[in-house]
């Protein structure tokens, strides 16, 4: 018969591993990207956490600052102002140091919170005392300014410790 003359079958060469295609190349380039960003993100949060109760009480002081605009309830702003005030220390400090305070030993655990003496005076006066009160004569502007400065105040996180009058 006819004898062909064939080949033996040749096999192509292996694949060498160098150089190394360009996706190989952009690969640990993408992961660190991504690392950076996460990096970048949580450090974002964690610093914007630390504001965030000041943020939160000065948008609630500013709703009641609109509230009682027009309103000449003064002890109604008083009450609301008092408990806007609780419900940040509460926030800093624990509910035992906090909740059961009154009159003088109120205003000096809130001067000691914000290490400053902002309630003095006529409107820690007021702030002891026109809660109670069914009539008051209060400034309103004063005494959410003086409100609004010792928020400013406040320290950046929570005390780890309590501060005991």
């Amino acid at each position: 018969m006819n004898e062909l003359p064939l080949r033996d079958i040749h096999l192509p060469d292996t694949v060498s591993w160098w150089p190394l295609a360009i996706g190989w190349w952009l690969l640990p380039l993408l992961v660190l990207l991504i690392s950076f960003a996460i990096y970048r993100f949580i450090k974002y949060k964690k610093q914007n956490r630390k504001i965030a109760y000041k943020k939160i009480a000065l948008n609630e002081l500013k709703d009641l600052r609109l509230k009682y605009k027009n309103n000449d309830n003064s002890v109604e702003l008083i009450r609301a102002v008092s408990a806007l005030l609780r419900r940040i220390a509460l926030s800093y400090l624990p509910r035992e140091d906090i909740a059961s305070l009154t009159g003088q030993q109120w205003t000096k655990q809130l001067n000691r919170l914000c290490s400053q003496n902002i309630f003095i005076d006529e409107i820690a006066l007021q702030l002891e005392n026109a809660p109670y009160k069914p009539q008051s004569n209060i400034d309103n502007k004063k005494l959410l300014a003086t409100c609004e400065s010792w928020i400013q105040a406040l320290p950046e996180t929570r005390n780890s410790k309590s501060n005991k009058p």
